[in-house]
């Protein structure tokens, strides 16, 4: 035994260092935490000065709590990225040079490094000017090679047809003379002008900018990235139901309204999401908790408030807390605080209730590793061990009175046979919601309530002097709590 004693004093001293260098100030932008410090960056959670003033045990702790969003986040700028560098088709172009702006761009940059931004914002500059020029003058072949990097053959092909079309156009402007042209000679070159169009460069046209058909046929639906919509594209009808003694003039600005427009026909509706554009960060990113302001004197405090990368939300309305949850990323809610009043086995929020099944339904996925789910209602743990605490025991007399004995005697009243009403309330009156929570959403840490939960925010006139009446948050609570994680108890974090 004597042998071993220096390796174990080694060992409780390289364990001992371990810990120690885990407490040390861990510096803005540390490459080891790459991913976290982009995450806290765009989600303006954290600056270099504020970051440097947190100690280090609060550090850490953000830094742990980030890890998934920041992961997830990363992966989600990866595929945008790796879905706007391939080769767009017609309504791709359209989508990505309308919506695209300068913050996906910056997006992009801090997530994936200069070189990607640069190289997107390259391709963006070039679809952009190749289709105005196309619009305005035609594409020479040089312009359609410097396309051939960023669209389909599909598009390119398309876009050349306008160089075409936009010929068209100003030779019928040039041969528009003072006097105009024969009638005959007019329905001939609008004839040839019609089938022209019509077979090749008005079909073409049509398809790449409006998705229309040329020949004033049902219009073709052109897809965008999430969507699809049509839109009349007509050239020879018009000018060939119009046509007087100056067709020349008319057929010239017929076909300047249609070539001249091609680029600037409405773009495609906005969908929920536009995929030219980086995903949205969490929701209420850079949005500061608020808290609804009362003068009543009575308190209605009640709500859901949500701790994930580095941001807190906080709601009152059911649905939009649950929508909100949903929408995170897998593990990146770091606390979830569930606000109202309790009773065993049973949490209220407002008209909401959640049983264990209700909460790990709702929050399944979404929980960081040791994250941490707080019911703040009476009762939401079980009374526990013995205690010489005379507030706490007065609690669980109250508890076994209220969530027993009367409804036992109710039942007993009304009939129903001891053991029966036994059997009945003897398993309900101290059941543990948060353990049986913690048993259904593995790895999180649920916290209640073994006591009845005193928050002075809700007395009576308090309430109106702290302005707390529909507070989301409960503040202090004067109770006994209990925390487990999968089934056991563990201290409170």
């Amino acid at each position: 035994m004597k042998k071993l004693r220096p390796a174990a004093i080694f060992l409780c001293l390289l364990l001992a260092g371990g810990y120690a260098f885990s407490l040390e100030t861990v510096t803005w932008e540390h490459t080891g935490y790459a991913s976290e410090f982009k995450y806290f960056q765009e989600s303006e959670a954290f600056t270099r000065e504020t970051w440097a003033a947190l100690p280090p045990e609060e550090q850490s702790a953000q830094l742990r709590h980030a890890y998934n969003p920041a992961l997830d986040r990363q992966e989600q700028i990866r595929e945008y990225y790796a879905a706007a560098m391939t080769r767009w088709d017609a309504g791709a172009a359209r989508d990505y040079a309308d919506n695209t702006g300068d913050t996906d761009i910056k997006t992009v940059r801090l997530w994936l490094g200069e070189a990607k931004a640069a190289a997107l914002a390259k391709k963006l500059s070039v679809t952009r000017r190749m289709l105005q020029k196309a619009s305005s003058e035609g594409l020479e072949d040089a312009d359609l090679r410097a396309l051939s990097p960023y669209l389909t053959r599909r598009a390119i092909s398309d876009l050349s047809g306008v160089k075409a079309a936009s010929g068209l156009q100003r030779q019928a402007e040039v041969s528009s003379g003072k006097y105009g042209i024969p009638r005959k000679a007019a329905n001939a070159t609008v004839e040839k002008v019609s089938g022209e169009l019509g077979q090749q460069t008005g079909r073409t046209a049509a398809k790449f900018f409006d998705g229309s058909a040329s020949s004033g046929d049902a219009p073709e639906p052109v897809s965008s990235r999430e969507g699809s919509y049509t839109k009349n594209y007509e050239v020879p009808k018009a000018a060939i139901n119009s046509v007087t003694g100056n067709a020349a003039g008319a057929t010239g600005r017929q076909t300047s309204k249609n070539v001249s427009g091609l680029l600037n026909q409405p773009s495609a509706p906005a969908a929920t999401t536009i995929k030219s554009k980086t995903p949205a960060p969490l929701p209420g990113t850079g949005l500061p908790p608020t808290e609804n302001k009362s003068a009543a004197w009575t308190s209605d405090a009640y709500g859901y408030t949500i701790e994930a990368g580095g941001r807190t939300l906080k709601f009152r309305d059911q649905k939009e807390a649950e929508a909100a949850i949903r929408s995170l990323p897998n593990g990146s809610v770091s606390k979830v605080t569930l606000y109202g009043h309790g009773a065993p086995g049973m949490q209220s929020v407002g008209s909401a209730s959640y049983e264990a099944g209700d909460t790990a339904a709702l929050l399944q996925g979404k929980m960081a590793r040791g994250g941490v789910i707080q019911y703040s209602g009476c009762n939401t743990a079980s009374i526990g061990g013995p205690t010489l605490n005379p507030a706490v025991g007065l609690s669980m007399v109250a508890r076994r009175v209220l969530y027993f004995s009367i409804p036992y005697f109710q039942d007993r009243l009304n009939g129903v046979p001891a053991d029966e009403a036994k059997q009945q309330w003897d398993k309900g009156w101290n059941a543990d919601l948060s353990r049986d929570t913690s048993l259904k959403i593995k790895g999180a840490i649920v916290c209640g309530y073994r006591t009845f939960g005193l928050v002075p925010g809700r007395l009576p006139g308090l309430t109106r002097l702290m302005g707390s009446q529909e507070a989301a948050t409960p503040g202090y609570v004067a109770g006994k709590k209990a925390c487990y994680q999968d089934g056991r108890e563990v201290p409170e974090p």
